[in-house]
Parts: structure tokens; C-alpha cells; sequence
């Protein structure tokens, strides 16, 4: 041991001697690094579910290198049967352990039918070891892991069941099941909590990817990883909630996924709460080569990212500081000093930590050396780690073994079952609102649309006083939330990849509905509780004018949530956080009174904005499915009140989208549904030929496959106008697909009519210095045709798509020929404009809903 160390960073010491160290009890896990022969142990963020047999939960009852280890599970199946323990907690009071267990594998049986992961407690008081769910039919309906204790003696921790999501499924008059995540791959995890007898589970966070690694802090918040895994997002960041899952907010990480060693990509996994309260992170790579990581302190209470503080705080160094006094890092690069995998901090006082450490090993001529033992300029070949558990004092910088490594053994997750003071304990939000509630309904808020970060995009003032500005000439007129549809496993439904459409980074998508922004940005509304929305800013015209949201919001029943503005995403500024954003650009009026030159009836009340007064004079309003305008601010003793604007699908002669009739009066399950094949390809279809009233002579023909199909009325061949083809046949290119989708949203080739035919229109092709090419043999000589010519090469001229998936604005190709002087003016009504923009929008899928794809 002497020798592996020699010359090191860290300075070994004999066995300990603190009587409090000898006696207290330590746990961890201890498993091969070699799964098989040729299948390393592996871990997976995106798969918590991942199952690596031969680990053992072993208990000693000191600290002594040498004192009796107790294999906790061993009993639990027969011998030679190979289980998975992970995710160790000690209660409180170091009297009960908690972790996760996963059975052996059964053979010959299904994926779907094998042992999923169960939370188990161990006793210390009778040194038993039981399920926390007795009844085997309720453990089996989800995978559960990451456990942790609220000091009311519950258990939050990570689980599949998501037991309400599953219900708001029915609600939706959609079949009761799983959702996999963003990624299409596994179930997703939520967080829930239940009784410590396992009754009583609830399901308190509802991202659409995975929520995992809960930790409930010394004040009484829960802090946890959520994997934000939206559209062309996918990272693990920092979110902090109270124990009944209000006040669901982001506090770190967004913008500090480079901050390993080297600026290599790091994950913000579970959260390490340290003696006196501080947190702290093994930061570590996907896939670290030697299990390795680099433990950081992060001031959570000073920043939001790494390099981003507070308002009102000030960072003189980066909020990620090295956790030890000694040089380790998450990369693959030897370090003297060695390599950390995890650690427990023993909150006593004196700095000290049980870690799991492995001295810094080196191959050179087959054989094993320590790294201090070879040149520092040597080409090192890193050995297999030697992960044993060792007690680091921080203020000694001193490092003592308390239980040695084993060559192809690691040894992780260390806990220390030590008596500490418990966390604050929070009931019940005091805020939420029991009429809510009971309509599974909450409020949000937003102060102005127009502040980012604390500073205003616009002038607010002038945009809320009638007098200078009318409703028109505001940039933002409603707001749109839209609900990802969760999609179900395979032995559910097995959906076809055709049903997205030309893009999946939208995935499914349904409207939950928009309401009006009022003049001075802010926005006041009932939003469905237990879903999860993102926001969209839009135009007059229904288009969106505000960047995809790539973060789910979720409000639990009967809570009430404010937030500032916006947010940029080029802008690191925190956002979100409900302690930390700068002060908000729109802080209403100083006194009670009128905003100005608004209608005198409408009295605010100071710090008010107009949304909160006309939500407390006139009732919270209600998402609608149409965009509706109503101006209530303009004094009618000073001008004309801005003209009430009403686009709504019943002004639609094709059928309206699906759940539109719901907002008659409106439900926390409202939802609008659009699909291409029911609701966008009719459009094209529907019949719009004009005709004189007297003589019923055709005046004038709109229906759009008259022009932009392959065949006239007399079902002649004809060239489709501006090379559009909107008729329903199936495209050449999906034939799941009708032709007309494809042509808005694809890649087309010119055409053009040749003796009757349509073919495709080919062009003498050029290079990069525009010259006309031919055809050269494999020595670049010209080849000649029978006439002694050279044979141009000739390609097909692309047409370009008028539309843009996910974006109505940027598909002006397509909208700009219905606007004024546009050369299709009024040949499709506002609403059928909006029914176009908002489906383009949210993704411009084929279905939204797995459920309506024909078999």
C-alpha cells in the first residue's frame, strides 16, 4: 500500500483513531468492473434502468480497515444468483438505509416480464432487510430508484409509475399507459413520494424525460437532476422544488456543461449536500474511462451558473471550486493525486469525508506501477483503478484506508450512517389555492413579455398607454401553450416514424390553448396543473415570433406561479429561479390608481400589472382555442376603442381541429389536436369556386388543387402552378404520406410538360466557378457522342419548400401570397390562416396523437 502511494499528493496515514470514526457504521456497493469477459460495467444517465449484475451492499461496522464486513443482500436470492444494488441513503438519524435493488435476471423471459428495480430498507436497530413495498403486484408497476427520506419520514424518489400522468391520460380520453421519454427509448422517470410503509405514492414532477436523484436539502427543498431533453436540447441540470412538487424551478446548469477538466462535457447528476449545508457534485464525463470524477463545491446560493451570479451577488471566482485540496479531474489524463469515484461527507464538524479512491496506477512493460514511480514525461498507459474506501481529512490533508481495493472490484457509493440534524420540515405550500385545485387547475403569470433578464426589449410605458399606442402596433398579441404528447412504448402502440413527419424534433404536440397579452406585455391565466407546457409569443396572425421554449413548465393544482419576462438563449442570465432573476422591467404603478390614459374603472393596485388587475376585476381568464382580442383599457372619453379581434375555428367550413369544441367551457383536459390528413390536406380540397348569384356563371375558381395539381378540371395533364402540387394522391417520396405534404415541406424537382408528360426539368450542370460540365472519362477526357459533341451532364433544378416545419414565420414563401396585395388575397379565410400557422408551429407533424394513425 506504502508503495503505490509513495510520493504522492496525499499524504497515508494509519488506521484511524477517532473514537466517533470506530464507531460509526459505513455502507457501500461493491461490483466487478468486468460484467462478462468482453462487457464492462457501465452506468447510464439517459437508462436508469440499466442492469449490471454481481454488485453486493456491504455494511461495516467501523471504520478499521480490518473490522467485519456484512453482506446485506446475500440471503436474498441463491447463491450464484447475480442482482444489482444501487442509489444508498442513510436516514437522519443513521438508523435506516435505503437503496435500490434489482433481482436476478430471469432466463427465457421477455424484457418487458423481467424483475424491475424495487426500493429496500435496512434496519439497523433488527438488521433487517425488507421491501419498502410489501405487496409484489404494486412494487411491479414501475421501477423505483433514487430514493431519499423528507424529515416527515416519507420517502421521495424516482419512479416509472407515473401514477397521475397516467390518469390525466384518461382524462384526455387516451388509453391508460407508460410514456417513453424525448429520446423514444425507455420509460420515463418521474418524481413521486409515498409513506414509509410504501402506501400513499404520488407522482409530484411530470417532465417528459427523466426527473432522478432527489435530494432534500437542510432547508427543506428538494434538489434533484432533470434530463431537459427538448426538440435539440438534451442535458441534465439542476432543478429545486418543495416536497409537494410547487415552485418547480430551474437553479443550475443550463449554460455550465463544459466546466470538467479540460472544458470536457460534464452532467449535473445527484447533489451532495455537504457538512454545514453547502452542495456539491462528483462532476463527471459520459462514460468516464476509470469510473473517475472531479468533486466540486458549487455556490448555489451566489450563482446559477459558473460563471453567472445572482442579481444582487457577486462571484470573485467561479461557483465550481475543486472540493478537495488535492489535483483530480474527470478525464482520462493520470493525475499523481489518483481518482475519485464518490464520497460522503461526515457532518461532524472536522472536514472529513469517506471516499471511494484508487491511487494513480500506470502499465509500463507489463507491469503495474504506481505513477510517481515513472518519468513525468513517459508515455503512461493507465492501469485498471483500485477503488477501495479511504477517510480524507480536509483540514490534515491527510488520507487513511478503511477498507483497502481489490484488483477488478469497485467500491462506490459510500454512506456513513452518522446521526445528523434533520432538514427543515415544509407542509403543504400554504400558497396553493384549494378552488384551483379542485379544478386540477393553476395560474401563471408572467410580468411582461417584453423584459429580458430585467431590461426591457421595448418601451413599455408607451405600449400600455392607449394613447400612443394602439393594439395593432404591439409586436406580441397572444400567448400560446402547447403540451407534448407522451408518447407509449412499443407494446402498447408501435408508432410509425412516418407519423412525425419530416421532423421529429418536435415529436407530438398538442395546443393547451392562447390568451391575449395585455398592453403592457404581462399575461394572467388558468393553465391544466400536472402538465407539462412550453410558451410561444405570438403575432396577430397566430404565427409564433418568439424562439421554440426548449424547458417544460409544470404548476401543481391550486399554485400560482409568477415569473418576470422572458429569456434569450444566447443569455445566461438566470431565469426562472424564483429567487435571483434582476427586478422586473414592468414593477407596475408606485400607489394604487389607473395606468395611463386607461379607462378609469379599471383602478390597479400598486406593483400590479394589468394583467393582475384585469384578472382581479374581471376573473382570471380561461385558455381559448381561438386568438380574441378585447380591449378593455382604452378610455372611451379619450379615443375609439381598438376593434375587438376574433379568429376563431368556427369560422372554418373544414373540419375544425379535434377538442376545439371542450373550450365551450373550458376543462383542465382541454386539448386542440391537429393533423395533417383531417384537418390541413381539406383545406387544399375545399371547394372555393365563385358564382355570379343571378346567372350562377363561374366567376372565379380558388379551390387550390384546381391550379396546383397535375390535372384541369377536364382532368387534362397540366404543369402545376408555381410547381405545387396540393392534391391528396400518395408522394413519391413517403407514400404514407399524401403528395401535398411533402411538396410544402420537402425538396421538390422542377418539372415540365414534355408532349403531354410531366417529367422532370433537367439543366446543364456547372462547378463551383459556374462553367458547364460534361461527361469526362475516369482520366478526366472529355467523351464524345456519336456526332463527335461533348455530353453535357445534366441535372434536375430544385424547388424549395414553401413551408418550414416548426416555424410559420420564416415560411413566408407560403403566407406572404395571402396578405395584402399578396396574389392570393383572401383566397383562405383568417382562420384557416391560423389553423396553418399554429400547426406549423408546434411541428407540422402527420399525427398528433399515436392514436388516430390509420393500421
Amino acid at each position: 500500500m506504502a508503495l503505490v502511494a509513495c510520493d504522492a499528493d496525499i499524504s497515508v496515514q494509519n488506521e484511524p483513531t477517532d473514537p466517533v470514526v470506530q464507531e460509526i457504521a459505513l455502507a457501500f456497493v461493491e461490483r466487478p468492473l468486468l460484467i462478462t469477459d468482453e462487457v464492462e460495467y457501465r452506468t447510464s444517465l439517459t437508462d436508469p434502468t440499466r442492469f449490471n449484475p454481481g454488485a453486493r451492499l456491504l455494511l461495516k461496522q467501523n471504520a478499521f480497515a480490518q473490522s467485519a464486513e456484512t453482506d446485506l443482500t446475500a440471503a436474498l436470492f441463491a447463491e450464484g444468483q447475480l442482482y444489482d444494488v444501487k442509489d444508498l441513503v442513510a436516514s437522519a438519524d443513521g438508523m435506516t438505509l435505503l437503496f435500490a435493488l434489482r433481482a436476478p435476471e430471469l432466463e427465457d423471459v421477455p424484457d418487458e416480464l423481467q424483475p424491475k428495480w424495487d426500493l429496500w430498507r435496512y434496519n439497523v436497530s433488527d438488521k433487517s432487510v425488507t421491501p419498502l413495498i410489501a405487496d409484489p403486484q404494486l412494487a411491479k408497476r414501475g421501477h423505483d430508484i433514487t430514493p431519499a427520506f423528507l424529515p416527515d419520514g416519507r420517502i421521495i424518489f424516482s419512479s416509472t409509475r407515473q401514477s397521475t400522468s397516467r390518469q390525466i391520460l384518461l382524462d384526455e380520453f387516451k388509453p391508460q399507459y407508460t410514456a417513453l421519454d424525448e429520446n423514444l427509448n425507455i420509460s420515463t422517470f418521474n418524481l413521486h413520494v409515498m409513506n414509509a410503509d410504501g402506501s400513499g405514492i404520488e407522482q409530484l414532477s411530470f417532465n417528459l424525460s427523466h426527473d432522478i436523484y432527489p435530494v432534500v436539502l437542510s432547508d427543506g427543498y428538494v434538489l434533484y437532476s432533470r434530463w431537459d431533453n427538448q426538440s435539440d436540447r438534451s442535458m441534465f441540470n439542476w432543478y429545486k422544488m418543495q416536497p409537494d412538487g410547487s415552485e418547480n424551478q430551474l437553479v443550475y446548469g443550463w449554460h455550465s456543461h463544459n466546466t470538467g477538466a479540460a472544458e470536457t462535457a460534464v452532467e449535473f447528476t445527484k447533489a451532495i449536500e455537504l457538512d454545514g449545508g453547502g452542495v456539491s457534485i462528483a462532476l463527471t464525463s459520459v462514460n468516464a474511462p476509470n469510473y473517475n470524477s472531479w468533486p466540486q463545491q458549487i455556490a448555489l446560493e451566489l450563482a446559477s451558473d459558473n460563471d453567472q451570479a445572482l442579481a444582487g451577488e457577486t462571484l470573485n471566482i467561479p461557483a465550481q471550486t475543486p472540493l478537495f485540496p488535492w489535483a483530480f479531474d474527470n478525464t482520462a489524463r493520470p493525475e499523481t493525486s489518483g481518482a475519485i469515484n464518490s464520497y460522503a461527507p461526515l457532518k461532524d464538524g472536522t472536514g472529513r469525508y469517506l471516499v471511494s479512491w484508487s491511487p494513480c496506477r500506470v502499465i509500463q512493460d507489463d507491469v503495474t506501477l504506481s505513477c510517481t514511480q515513472v518519468e513525468a514525461d513517459a508515455e503512461l498507459v493507465l492501469a485498471a483503478p483500485l477503488y477501495g474506501l479511504w477517510l480524507f481529512d480536509t483540514q490534515k490533508q491527510t488520507q487513511v484506508p478503511v477498507r483497502p481495493g481489490q484488483e477488478g472490484l469497485l467500491v462506490s457509493e459510500p454512506v456513513v450512517l452518522q446521526s445528523s440534524p434533520d432538514a427543515v420540515f415544509l407542509p403543504e405550500n400554504p400558497s396553493l389555492d384549494a378552488d384551483l385545485a379542485a379544478e386540477n387547475a393553476a395560474i401563471l403569470h408572467i410580468r411582461s413579455v417584453y423584459d429580458f433578464a430585467g431590461t426591457a426589449s421595448v418601451n413599455i410605458a408607451r405600449l400600455a398607454d392607449p394613447m400612443q399606442t394602439t393594439a395593432d402596433m404591439r409586436p406580441a398579441r397572444f400567448l400560446r401553450l402547447v403540451r407534448g404528447v407522451p408518447q407509449p412504448p412499443d407494446d402498447v402502440l408501435d408508432v410509425p416514424n412516418f407519423a412525425f413527419g419530416v421532423s421529429r424534433r418536435q415529436l407530438m404536440r398538442e395546443i393547451l390553448g392562447t390568451v391575449a397579452i395585455e398592453p403592457d406585455g404581462s399575461v394572467q391565466v388558468k393553465v391544466p396543473a400536472n402538465v407539462p407546457f412550453n410558451l410561444a409569443l405570438l403575432n396577430a396572425e397566430g404565427q409564433a415570433i418568439s424562439p421554440l421554449h426548449q424547458q417544460w413548465i409544470t404548476l401543481r393544482p391550486g399554485e400560482t406561479r409568477s415569473c418576470n419576462g422572458c429569456h434569450r438563449a444566447q443569455s445566461t442570465a438566470p431565469h426562472g429561479r424564483l429567487t435571483g432573476e434582476a427586478a422586473s422591467a414592468n414593477p407596475g404603478l408606485d400607489t394604487d390608481g389607473n395606468f395611463a390614459n386607461t379607462n378609469p374603472q379599471l383602478v390597479a393596485l400598486a406593483g400590479e400589472t394589468m394583467a393582475q388587475t384585469a384578472a382581479r376585476l374581471n376573473g382570471t381568464p380561461e385558455l381559448s382555442a381561438a386568438l380574441h382580442y378585447l380591449d378593455i383599457w382604452t378610455n372611451p372619453a379619450q379615443r375609439e376603442p381598438d376593434a375587438e379581434l376574433l379568429v376563431s375555428a368556427a369560422d372554418l367550413t373544414t373540419a375544425p381541429p379535434a377538442g376545439v369544441e371542450c373550450f365551450a367551457q373550458w376543462l383542465a383536459s382541454c386539448r386542440i389536436r391537429i393533423d395533417y390528413p383531417s384537418h390541413i390536406q381539406p383545406l387544399w380540397l375545399l371547394d372555393r369556386r365563385q358564382f355570379d348569384p343571378e346567372t350562377n356563371e363561374l366567376i372565379a375558381d380558388h379551390t387550390c388543387v384546381s391550379c396546383h395539381s397535375r390535372t384541369d378540371v377536364d382532368s387534362n395533364t397540366q404543369l402545376p402552378a408555381a410547381q405545387l402540387e396540393l392534391d391528396d394522391a400518395a408522394s413519391d417520396i413517403d407514400a404514407n404520406h399524401v403528395r401535398s405534404y411533402r411538396e410544402l415541406l420537402s425538396n421538390d424537382n422542377e418539372l415540365e410538360l414534355v408532349g403531354g408528360v410531366l417529367v422532370d426539368r433537367l439543366v446543364q450542370a456547372t462547378d463551383a466557378d459556374g462553367n458547364l460540365r460534361f461527361v469526362t472519362d475516369e482520366d478526366g477526357n472529355l467523351i464524345m457522342d456519336d456526332e463527335g459533341n461533348p455530353i453535357p451532364v445534366m441535372v434536375t433544378v430544385r424547388v424549395n419548400p414553401a413551408m418550414r416545419a416548426g416555424n410559420a414565420l420564416n415560411s413566408s414563401a407560403f403566407f406572404s401570397l395571402f396578405s395584402n396585395a399578396g396574389s392570393h388575397q383572401g383566397y383562405l379565410s383568417a382562420a384557416e390562416l391560423k389553423l396553418v400557422a399554429d400547426w406549423l408551429d408546434i411541428g407540422a407533424q402527420y399525427y398528433n396523437s399515436p392514436f388516430v394513425i390509420p393500421e
